[in-house]
């Protein structure tokens, strides 16, 4: 039996028999050609009976979606998950390869891979230690007799907190890094959305109920009295302060997320909470000014002492045990898994012990894991390829700027600058955490996971003061599969994860290559100009460029969009709440504009591809056929519930369709003529730019 198990049991129940459908993008069968299709897009699932301009997203689609199911282990699978499931099983193989070695040296990236993986997957020593290993918290946690001892607690990297402490750059991007302290949907809450504590409605009065009976479990399971009484006291407190925590609009507020104050000023800003203990337990001793970040941060500070000693302790103990309910024996870890994913989210199945040790080292260890990805599948070729039509993008986006009607000079002079100014990181950061001080053992799983979280958490407070650097900083690790737009460093940034079929295939055609990384960095050059990112200039110092007139348009549009996918519902009922997903939206729409336009200019360079015609399609027409190939997805009525109500991105069909209902291009690429289901009169479609 392999110390790793790849992931072959899901795989034949995802594929099964789709597999000709699904296998496709996972690798090349024929090394000599395209990943998907013989030119990029696979045909023959375009459907035979949907006209392009009455539903373009199942038109392109409906052939995987009639033949994909969603696997036991999850609720919804997406064309990035498939190629994330490529991944996990090339993780697997790196995995199997660095344990079948002899104990690797100290301080390095293997030794580390080794000692998490082993602590993990000896389930037999696990259940021996039964509670043994989270008992001194147990026990810390009855003795509390102080609010101040609860906001102590609070410091432990293993419990819940009300607050985030984040170092990041100041507003001005001036001198060092600071420390920022931020609050947001539900930090500190056992609940993944504010809707399941505030609804009356249904499935949420259900949800709660089963939480209740999940908390009373948890008592019971860690041999502790009074379960159901500990149950109510947590979940009262849990919604009090749901009801003071900012809702998603708000929290996009970049203006909210600044202000820079003394300790002194802190304590006067938000009274009630003793942040001295907080601090001192985060061990920050020497604290001369904090950002008051984003959050309910002095509401929730008020609140805080008004709640009794005996809630604090139910709510620290569920929560000490929940956060632990991974590496403890396999009870808590079933119990977990029937509240979270069965009962919330529609999950069939959990995965196998040797799949979550595969997850467990690619969550905590990404930065070791992304390494070893990019080192062995990741080819500087690729890179410069997706670098040049990253520049073919700016031009695009240049060149849509100086054309729009709406924005005056001044405003377009500064957004130019900001455009001219992004820099393109790709596949790794240049800089990441260096772990090789941190002490891992074989047999100590949550001291792993704690001495690994103490000692990321060090090097944060390491860096404060030290000054700025736009390389690094990512939010998402190298393996995965994603692209971010970062505010502060004006920078775009493209894990190699992102960089497989079909988001970048170099044997695909280029009009494929340009609908799918092309439009997606378009996206991100979008993020730059949305609601938010217009807010920083193009040193990422937080500043109003814009004059009031070019401010006032902008938002006109905006609002005409949030009115346009507020009334798209994912299930009958429950509509969109398009006024958070706005920079989503925003981006997919400027995505898909300068990506169409890029691809323009790329073929001005390229006169010899300008009138190719593959498998019938003219190259503008293969652009949007890979555009929405890339976004196909199946998911059970769980999770597009939490995707309409709690998302940042509209879900398929809408993240297609309704932003192509504005874009004369497409209408012109596919000779749509009003009577279609998806078309807009010209008064009604909102370009933006």
């Amino acid at each position: 039996m392999p110390l790793v198990r790849l992931r072959s049991e899901v795989k034949r129940w995802v594929f099964g028999a789709a597999s000709l459908v699904c296998l496709a993008p996972l690798a090349h069968a024929d090394s000599t050609g395209p990943s998907h299709g013989e030119w990029g897009v696979q045909t023959e699932h375009l459907s035979e009976t949907i006209k392009p301009g009455d539903d373009f997203y199942t038109y392109v689609n409906e052939g995987w979606i009639n033949a994909t199911p969603i696997p036991p282990d999850r609720n919804f699978l997406s064309e990035p998950w498939v190629a994330q499931l490529k991944i996990y099983d090339d993780v697997a193989a790196i995995m199997e390869g660095i344990l079948t070695q002899p104990r690797a040296a100290e301080g390095s990236a293997e030794r580390r891979l080794q000692d998490l993986h082993r602590s993990y997957i000896d389930a037999e020593r696990i259940e021996a230690l039964g509670v043994a290993p989270i008992q001194g918290g147990l026990d810390r946690i009855a003795r509390i007799e102080t609010h101040d001892q609860v906001a102590q607690f609070m410091g432990d990297p293993m419990a819940s907190s009300l607050f985030h402490l984040i170092v990041k750059p100041p507003v001005d991007m001036q001198g060092g890094y600071i420390l920022s302290l931020e609050q947001y949907r539900v930090t500190g809450l056992g609940l993944p959305g504010q809707v399941y504590y505030k609804s009356d409605e249904e499935p949420f009065g259900g949800h709660r109920a089963a939480y209740l009976d999940y908390i009373a479990e948890s008592f019971a399971l860690a041999g502790l009295s009074d379960g159901p009484a500990h149950a109510e006291r947590v979940l009262d407190l849990e919604t009090r302060f749901a009801n003071v925590m900012w809702d998603f609009a708000r929290l996009r507020d970049a203006g909210a997320a600044f202000d820079l104050i003394s300790t002194a000023q802190l304590r006067e800003k938000a009274p009630g909470f003793p942040w001295d203990a907080y601090f001192e337990a985060k061990g920050i001793w020497d604290l001369n000014a904090v950002n008051f970040g984003i959050g309910g941060i002095t509401e929730s500070a008020a609140l805080f002492n008004k709640i009794p000693i005996e809630s604090w302790k139910s709510y620290l103990a569920f929560h000490w045990v929940r956060n632990h309910a991974d590496y403890l024996p396999d009870r808590f870890g079933e119990s977990r898994f029937r509240f979270y994913d069965q009962r919330l989210y529609g999950v069939a199945e959990r995965t196998s012990r040797g799949d979550r040790a595969t997850e467990l080292i690619q969550g905590e260890l990404g930065w070791d894991v992304g390494s070893l990805y990019v080192a062995k599948h990741f080819p500087e070729s690729s890179n410069q390829k997706v670098l040049e039509i990253g520049e073919y993008v700016r031009r695009a986006f240049r060149e849509q700027l100086l054309e729009t009607e709406w924005m005056d000079d001044v405003t377009r002079a500064e957004a130019l600058a900001k455009a001219d100014a992004i820099i393109f990181e790709i596949a790794e950061p240049k800089e990441r955490p260096d772990l090789a001080a941190l002490e891992t053992r074989s047999d100590d799983l949550i001291g792993n996971i704690r001495r690994l979280r103490e000692e990321r958490w060090k090097l944060d407070l390491d860096r404060l003061g030290r000054p700025i650097s736009r390389w690094g900083d990512w939010n998402m690790y190298p393996h995965r599969v994603g692209l971010g737009f970062h505010q502060q460093y004006n920078k775009i940034f493209i894990t190699a994860g992102a960089l497989l079929p079909p988001f970048f295939d170099p044997k695909a055609d280029m009009a494929v290559n340009f609908g799918s990384i092309g439009s997606t960095s378009g996206h991100e050059f979008g993020h730059s100009l949305d609601d938010q990112g217009s807010k920083f200039d193009s040193r990422g110092a937080l500043r109003d460029w814009w004059t009031p007139a070019a401010r006032a348009a902008y938002e006109q549009r905006t609002r005409r969009l949030i009115e346009q996918f507020g009334d798209y519902e994912a299930l009958p009922d429950v509509s969109l709440k398009s006024d958070q997903m706005i920079g989503e939206i925003v981006g997919d729409l400027t995505g898909a504009l300068i990506g169409r336009r890029a691809y323009e200019l790329y073929l001005q360079d390229h006169p010899e591809e300008a009138g190719l015609v593959l498998g019938g399609f003219t190259g503008p027409q293969r652009y949007w056929l890979a555009l929405t190939q890339k976004t196909r997805m199946v998911a059970n009525d769980e999770a597009l519930r939490s995707m309409a109500r709690q998302a940042s991105q509209p879900p398929p069909p809408f993240s297609v369709n309704g932003v192509l209902s504005n874009l004369e291009d497409w209408y012109r690429d596919f000779e749509v003529e009003p009577g279609a289901a998806m078309y807009l009169p010209d008064e009604l479609q909102t370009p933006l730019w």
